[in-house]
């Protein structure tokens, strides 16, 4: 049909939609890359969304930040229209809370039809009187839900074309709000890597510094700058009076104040547990006038208040004694709210450590002077922490005398470290050894035997000749009862070849009886001889102390009563009453060299000491080296030294034969160095002494 001059025909009306419809995606693109707040841009949106698509209302739902947040968390971000979720109440408000979720849940854009009336609130339904248009806002595919929701409530004589338009229109609007979104969250991020990155900088600073006052300087300082505060201060409350130990950019503190007790009072404010620190936020009722310390900040968050009603925002992190005192107002610039809170509780908990490790270094004398040696340019005063327009020439001087201090420390340490290795010092080399007596009786079993009876006790004192045990043997009684019994029939026998010899006076009888007399003799004598023999092992059975002495016997009782001897068991010893002591101490072979160089040039004592006694309390004398054996803790070879006591060791009144001892062996005098590297040089000697 073709149309008259006032009457438009129906596709140029189409094309002026169309380029309505392209300057609306231009418009709404061009948006989503500026730098505009997010509540102004789904304001924008919305308003872009319902001009093009000639819907009754819009509505933009996101989902809350936090990472436990679910379908049902979804609020409204903006609406606009005059058909919108404002007109729902009871069940049909949860019903199409149920409807939002499952498209969250699903991803995908759809046009639920109306269903007016709905009431079932477990059953996703639109009760609207009109079709609803809906489209997740993604801006990371991966995450399992949309961070948001667009719904257009459209007119509802719409052909099924015409609501695929509409679906595609808005999944573009969606992916510009997407875009957006990601756009805010990846500068957020950046702001707050960036903000991270400046106050390890500053805590790092803190921590390289080595005196207190400077550091209380330096935080204060770096907190205003790095919270965008005017003034900052640093009170202290681990006394029964807050005080203020620095404040901001000023170098004098007048404590007596308006402002200073203003501060002290913010800090008696009752604190709150807030982002993992404790935080208030008091407004005050008048500002402190003509005062360095009370000009106002801004802070983040804060709500809309009048210039001339500053805030005073406290911070302290748990179980600490220190406050930071900020003071806002609405003038200055805010920030995001994970730069704020991120920042805030890094200087708070890096000023506290810094602080801490200064005060110990001070604690310790002289401590403060030998860290300054080391410290770097940058950090030796306040000025060069915060001041950005230091001359060159200054920084160069600064440099230089740093590298003179590093120099003259790394001298003065290398002369100290070269005495302190000259130095003599005592050279003691701890060995282990046993104490025993030189004489020592020790009686042994003469024959196979029993022990009959035990005399004595362990301990006990003795005289020669006094009975110490008495052994029985049943073979000697078996062979003397024996012999005793041939004697007898012997003895028979010689006197019947006697009255022989009376009784018949033949001269060939007389022959052979005398024959048959002289065997008989013979063998009587035998017997007589074995018979001795046994008495005398019997005699050596019974044993008797040889000498004055102390019996050595442990558990003798439970050890030999009626027990079987072989011969040549040891049954129990007696130490000399007046016998000198000896101890054979094990030398190592590493320190053998030593000890016998002191030997040699007579300078060797030793202090000996019992195994169980922390005393050294006897004194010996060395006398010669003596065999190579193992050492019985290690294996390790050993070689054995003979030391004689000066005097005998006592415990009570007991015995202390082969008794365990510690030995000190006193050779000298040896440079420090060679005492700490003589192990190293044997082990060096021995691995590579073949190979040169």
């Amino acid at each position: 049909m073709n149309a008259g001059a006032g009457n438009p025909s129906a596709q140029s009306l189409v094309d002026q939609a169309r380029q309505e419809i392209t300057q609306i995606v231009r418009e709404v693109a061009a948006a989503s890359h500026e730098p505009r707040k997010r509540a102004e841009y789904f304001r924008f949106l919305a308003d872009r969304v319902l001009r093009a698509m000639a819907g009754h209302g819009v509505v933009i739902w996101t989902r809350p930040l936090q990472g436990d947040s679910t379908a049902k968390d979804y609020v409204v971000e903006h609406r606009l229209g005059r058909v919108t979720d404002s007109a729902l109440v009871d069940e049909a408000e949860l019903v199409h809370q149920c409807l939002l979720a499952e498209v969250a849940t699903d991803g995908i854009p759809v046009v639920v039809p109306p269903t007016p009336g709905a009431d079932q609130i477990d059953v996703p339904a639109n009760p609207m009187p009109y079709p609803a248009a809906i489209v997740p806002i993604r801006i990371d595919p991966s995450t399992s839900l949309p961070e948001g929701l667009i719904e257009v409530f459209l007119d509802e004589g719409g052909t099924a074309a015409s609501q695929r338009g509409a679906l595609r229109f808005l999944a573009q609007m969606s992916d510009l709000a997407g875009e957006f979104l990601r756009m805010r969250r990846l500068k957020k991020l950046g702001q707050l890597l960036d903000a991270t990155d400046r106050v390890d900088a500053a805590v790092e600073r803190l921590h390289r510094m080595t005196s207190t006052a400077m550091i209380q300087a330096a935080w204060v300082d770096a907190a205003a700058e790095l919270l965008r505060l005017p003034r900052v201060a640093l009170c202290r409350v681990d006394t029964t009076q807050p005080r203020i130990v620095a404040v901001s950019h000023v170098d004098r503190i007048d404590q007596h104040s308006e402002a200073a007790k203003a501060i002290r009072s913010a800090t008696e404010s009752s604190l709150q547990p807030q982002h993992g620190l404790w935080f208030a936020d008091c407004q005050e009722v008048a500002s402190p006038s003509g005062s360095d310390e009370t000009e106002s900040a801004p802070t983040e968050s804060v709500p809309t208040r009048s210039t001339s009603e500053p805030s005073w925002v406290v911070a302290a992190h748990p179980d600490s004694h220190w406050r930071l005192v900020g003071f806002t107002s609405d003038e200055a610039e805010h920030l995001s709210e994970e730069v704020y809170w991120g920042t805030l509780n890094r200087l708070l908990v890096g000023g506290a450590s810094a602080w801490t490790a200064a005060r110990r270094i001070e604690s310790v004398p002289g401590g403060r002077w030998f860290s300054r040696l080391l410290v770097e340019p940058d950090s030796a005063s306040t000025d060069a922490v915060q001041s950005a327009s230091v001359s060159y020439r200054t920084r160069r001087s600064r440099a230089n005398r740093s590298r003179v201090r590093k120099t003259a420390t790394w001298f003065a340490a290398m002369v100290v470290i070269a005495i302190l290795v000259c130095l003599p010092m005592p050279s003691l080399v701890p060995v282990t050894g046993v104490i025993r007596p030189v004489e020592l009786d020790t009686y042994h079993a003469a024959s196979d035997a029993v022990v009959d009876s035990l005399h004595v006790n362990h301990g006990q004192m003795v005289r020669r000749g006094d009975l110490l045990a008495t052994l029985t043997s049943s073979d000697l009684q078996e062979q003397e009862t024996s012999l005793l019994g041939r004697q007898a029939v012997l003895l028979r026998q010689q006197e019947q070849v006697n009255q022989t010899l009376m009784s018949r006076p033949s001269a060939q009888s007389n022959s052979e009886s005398i024959h048959d007399g002289r065997e008989v003799e013979e063998e009587i004598e035998s017997i007589r001889r074995q018979l001795e023999i046994i008495r005398e092992s019997k005699d050596r059975l019974v044993l008797r102390a040889l000498r004055d002495g102390r019996v050595d016997a442990w558990r003798l009782q439970e050890r030999l009563a009626n027990r079987p001897l072989r011969r040549g068991d040891d049954v129990l010893s007696v130490i000399a009453e007046d016998s000198a002591w000896v101890v054979d101490a094990r030398v190592p072979q590493t320190r053998l060299q030593t000890v016998d160089k002191a030997l040699q040039s007579e300078t060797l004592t030793a202090d000996v000491g019992t195994a169980w006694s922390s005393e050294m309390d006897l004194v010996a004398t060395a006398e010669r080296f003596g065999p190579i054996v193992p050492d019985p803790t290690d294996g390790t070879p050993s070689v054995v030294m003979r030391l004689s006591l000066d005097r005998p060791p006592t415990l009570g009144d007991q015995p202390l034969a082969e008794m365990p001892a510690r030995v000190t062996l006193h050779c000298g005098h040896t440079p420090v160095g060679w005492f700490l590297v003589q192990d190293v040089v044997h082990w060096c000697q021995v691995q590579w002494g073949g190979y040169f």
